[in-house]
């Protein structure tokens, strides 16, 4: 493993326990056994390294991404997009953890990350467009009604961590429990022939 990978790792460890701001490049240094010259002649900043993280965990949701929706069904795409989204962060749960905090202290992340989401809220509005096509969900019933499903699909992605630490610190299944949180947000808007689909993604996931 290449320095700058050694040195993004063991930040990445810190930061997910002791949170940015509990975190100095000086920890980070002696936890990896080198000293902080060696590491700001890599990384200037410790802003440097939460932009590096940052970017490396969009990658790799993109990436898991792209594979899935290529290879299954929409819904089996749905729920699977929603377990490697999930799991992904939680391996940089740091972030959604100091959100807030990251985007008043990093504008450029703050810029990428509104305009990921501007891009995801358009290919989940494809998305739903399509399922009505093909008779996997109702017609919206009021103008805006899969809009404001996917916002809250999206509120639940960027908070949940949160929730997670909170009530369900001692549950080693906590991915699970919220991915399945968010896939059911889907049910109530299936038709018949939705329903029986989601049954059969269910049943094939939980084996």
């Amino acid at each position: 493993m290449r320095t700058k990978e050694r040195i993004l790792a063991q930040a990445r460890e810190l930061f997910n326990a002791g949170g940015i701001q509990g975190t100095t490049l000086r920890q980070i240094a002696s936890a990896l056994g080198m000293s902080q010259g060696n590491l700001n002649y890599h990384f200037r900043t410790k802003e440097d390294i939460v932009n590096a993280l940052y970017f490396s965990l969009v990658e790799e949701i993109n990436t898991g991404m792209e594979a899935m929706t290529q290879n299954f069904s929409i819904l089996s795409s749905l729920y699977l997009t929603a377990e490697k989204t999930m799991r992904v962060f939680y391996a940089y749960r740091f972030i959604l953890r100091d959100l807030y905090f990251i985007f008043r202290e990093h504008a450029q992340i703050r810029e990428h990350y509104l305009g990921l989401q501007a891009v995801r809220k358009q290919q989940f509005e494809h998305l739903f467009r399509t399922m009505v096509e093909k008779g996997i969900i109702r017609p919206e019933e009021f103008d805006g009604e899969y809009k404001r499903l996917y916002e809250r699909m999206a509120i639940l992605g960027d908070n949940w961590i949160n929730s997670a630490e909170l009530f369900r610190a001692d549950d080693g299944n906590a991915v699970k429990y919220y991915q399945d949180l968010s896939f059911e947000m889907i049910y109530p808007y299936l038709t018949q022939a939705g329903k029986e689909q989601y049954a059969a993604v269910r049943s094939l996931m939980q084996r």
